[in-house]
């Protein structure tokens, strides 16, 4: 009889090729955080929009963005078991996000 092991599941294409090697080369971690800083300040314009001017497409992207941020968690714990640098990393977004959100919005510089 063959011994059939399960399938492990395992991270998409693009994240293989595109996000994979940003976590895992620690040469390439202040690129990383460079773009992270890119995507806090889009998602941060989006906060303010949304909660500012409550326009529905602000909300829409929003939503949008946490349901990915919620897919690519359940997928790394799918492959990993445990968090990891996906999840630290998307933590870390949204709080900088929100922090940066309420930062300017306290300052009035936004």
């Amino acid at each position: 009889m063959d011994d059939v092991t399960p399938r492990r599941a395992a991270w998409p294409e693009w994240i293989e090729t595109w996000v994979w090697p940003y976590l895992s080369n620690s040469t390439l971690w202040p690129v990383w955080v460079a773009l992270l800083g890119h995507v806090v300040v889009v998602i941060t314009g989006l906060l303010l929009l949304a909660w500012r001017e409550g326009t529905p497409e602000a909300w829409l992207l929003l939503l949008l963005l946490s349901l990915g941020s919620a897919v690519l968690g359940i997928q790394e714990l799918r492959v990993s078991g445990r968090p990891g640098g996906v999840i630290a990393s998307l933590v870390l977004t949204w709080l900088a996000s929100m922090g940066l959100g309420w930062l300017s919005g306290a300052t009035g510089i936004l």
